[in-house]
């Protein structure tokens, strides 16, 4: 690179520094350092108190079932979340007649907000007149019907299943680009070699599509930890805190409860942990690159 070329780094790179800086640094700065006070919101509360929101969490039964209601959140939507995915993806590939209806019926859900999508499924939810509950009932499986929302055993099961909905198509398309990067003469190269359509999907494409895929995993997992619209949008952490996650817990003790102090801590406590983890996932999901 010569010299001119080198003069022009620090000018083009300086506004995204700056940006970053004024409304990401500033902000965890001081979400740190109101971490360790007992500010309420107000210019006069503002004592420094040490680790003593810190240790209040650590006793705080609530906390603890949101950090668990946010990994069995995230494993149960990655169990249904990536197979769909997958399967959706390799399919879309392959059909020829009727893909734009397809691809329309399955994109349509992105282009809802959240709380309108939220909103709609608590209708379609509602354990009087809602959709699921009409059809169990329709077909003869009244046992099945319940209130989906406000049995503990099946309200974040709901949730889930609504946020899959509405975002699969987000999934589908990263997965359909790392697929295109495949080049098709491998897959019909095994194909003339007497390998099934499965058994080359297994073997080939599976394997070329893990650096993408495992890069989903970890954006999964932050995503997951992220979750906090349609949460609150259907149950608002209900019942009984069976849906409370750590956004949602945060949100409330922050703004709903006034102590920002140890909503702070608990913002802290959260972007440990999303650091942690994604640095050990990419860690152990790390695999040697393929050249094709």
């Amino acid at each position: 690179m010569d010299r001119a070329r080198r003069k022009l780094i620090i000018p083009f790179l300086a506004p995204g520094l700056l940006f970053v800086a004024v409304f990401f640094m500033v902000p965890a700065v001081q979400t740190v350092y109101i971490s360790f006070t007992d500010w309420y919101g107000t210019f006069r509360t503002n004592t420094f108190v040490g680790w003593k929101n810190y240790a209040s969490l650590a006793g705080d039964a609530l906390f603890l079932q949101s950090i668990r209601n946010t990994f069995v959140y995230f494993a149960v939507s990655l169990v249904l979340l990536f197979p769909a995915a997958l399967f959706i993806s390799w399919a879309l590939q392959r059909v020829k007649r009727g893909r734009n209806f397809f691809q329309f019926m399955i994109f349509a859900p992105a282009v809802l907000s959240v709380a309108v999508a939220g909103v709609m499924w608590k209708f379609i939810l509602n354990p009087n007149f809602g959709l699921v509950n009409q059809v169990l009932r329709a077909v003869g499986l009244d046992s099945l019907a319940r209130p989906w929302l406000g049995d503990p055993s099946t309200a974040l099961l709901s949730i889930v299943v609504t946020i899959i909905w509405h975002g699969i198509a987000t999934w589908i398309i990263l997965m359909m680009a790392g697929m295109d990067r495949i080049p098709a003469e491998m897959r019909e190269a095994a194909l003339v070699d007497g390998a099934s359509e499965w058994r080359a999907y297994v073997r080939i494409t599976l394997p070329l599509l893990w650096p993408v895929l495992s890069t989903l995993l970890v954006l999964w997992f932050i995503q997951a930890f992220q979750a906090f619209a349609f949460i609150y949008v259907m149950t608002q952490g209900g019942p009984l805190g069976s849906t409370e996650v750590m956004g949602t817990y945060m949100y409330k003790m922050a703004f709903e409860g006034r102590m920002f102090g140890s909503g702070s801590a608990m913002a802290v406590v959260m972007t440990a942990i999303v650091l942690s983890v994604s640095v050990l996932g990419r860690w152990l999901l790390k695999s040697e690159d393929i050249e094709y």
